[in-house]
């Protein structure tokens, strides 16, 4: 699969302080209550208050490839925190509106932070071999959540949305080949056969790959790095691997790979060469994505 297009689009912080509706209240309200965690009341306050359809105008106002990549037959939409007082706010349909696009509509999230990639790992792996149509990815966050503060739930730093254009066509403009990626869910890393180096090794092995034709991407923070940082200790996986590794801040956020590929394209020189192994690890879990991508 190819990435075509990607572009991050952050959103101004605001602090506008606007009392929600009463059904998006009681909502929350009752929510908090079944889980007999009394919500801080105060939240609803805090952030940016953006809804979706404010994220999606800020994406589509500057401007997105549609007539450089016609034929769309998708959009996924991944998030990870809840809608800003969403009642009036059908972000999906509102998105096809419009962009004037006639397209199926997928929804990922429930998967918390890694919702975008986790996207790409479906299309990845249920795309058509021959399907030459285009899909876009767009992947939003906010920083309004109402929470019960003293559970500490980690939630994005800022508001900000992003676009992928991605096909399962080989383009000549394409920035970056989507070579492998891989789910792990905590069921499969709480297994007793679970082997993080077996994963990584093969998942290499299988496109003829070795630790130093690749460059990682993780967070130190991470339970991923701890693990590959013991077994590189244990001589069970290469030390290329922590030696080429890019460790990406400690914020979390569904928009993580979109920035960073944004960021390769304005100054690819500031990248170390080579595959991209980048390890996406779930702000409040294991569940963890590993997607292998070949800048191009």
């Amino acid at each position: 699969m190819y990435i075509n297009y990607c572009e991050h689009f952050p959103m101004s912080e605001r602090h506008l302080s606007q009392t929600p509706r009463d059904r998006y209240v009681t909502y929350f309200k009752d929510l908090h209550r079944i889980s007999d965690k009394p919500l801080s009341e105060e939240t609803f306050l805090m952030g940016d208050q953006y809804s979706y359809t404010n994220i999606i105008d800020n994406v589509l106002d500057k401007g997105l490839p549609f007539e450089q990549f016609p034929d769309v037959s998708d959009v996924t939409f991944s998030y990870w925190t809840p809608e800003w007082d969403p009642d009036y706010s059908a972000f999906a349909t509102y998105f096809l509106w419009k962009s004037n696009l006639d397209a199926e509509i997928l929804d990922v999230c429930d998967v918390g932070s890694i919702a975008t990639t986790t996207a790409l790992h479906i299309l990845f792996n249920t795309d058509e071999k021959s399907d030459l149509r285009k899909k876009i990815l767009v992947g939003m966050e906010q920083t309004s959540v109402p929470r019960f503060l003293p559970d500490n739930n980690l939630i994005p730093n800022h508001s900000s949305g992003s676009a992928l254009f991605v096909s399962q066509a080989d383009n000549t403009s394409a920035l970056f080949k989507v070579l492998d990626s891989q789910y792990l869910n905590e069921n499969t890393i709480y297994s007793e056969t679970f082997a993080l180096s077996n994963i990584i090794t093969n998942l290499l092995a299988n496109h003829q790959l070795s630790t130093s034709d690749c460059v990682l991407f993780l967070q130190r923070n991470s339970a991923a790095f701890k693990q590959i940082d013991y077994l590189t200790d244990r001589g069970e996986l290469s030390k290329d691997l922590l030696d080429n590794a890019y460790y990406l801040t400690n914020d979390y956020s569904v928009n993580t790979l979109p920035k960073l590929i944004s960021e390769y394209q304005n100054n690819p020189e500031s990248f170390r060469h080579g595959i991209w192994l980048f390890v996406d690890e779930d702000a409040e879990s294991l569940n963890t994505t590993l997607t292998l991508l070949r800048p191009l």
